[in-house]
């Protein structure tokens, strides 16, 4: 299979706790669409991060993500 790019769009809310919980992760179609996902959801969570990433989910590839958007409050390991 060949190599392809899938944009996703990653939520996060505040747990009982106050501590940052990863929500399920959304695919977007495109860049653009990943980015208006992102901000559209950064209304109602706590932070919202929307990226990029090459993949060949034949052999488990995967390459660095890029970063497309960024909202509210993510993640130590996001910065």
């Amino acid at each position: 299979m060949a190599v392809t790019t899938q944009f996703i769009v990653q939520p996060y809310r505040l747990n009982k706790r106050g501590k940052l919980e990863a929500e399920p992760a959304v695919a977007a179609s495109s860049a653009a669409n990943a980015k208006m996902r992102a901000e559209k959801l950064a209304e109602t969570r706590a932070g919202v991060i929307a990226f990029q990433i090459a993949a060949d989910s034949e052999l488990g590839d995967y390459g660095e993500p890029i970063t497309l958007a960024r909202f509210g409050t993510l993640p130590e390991e996001m910065d």
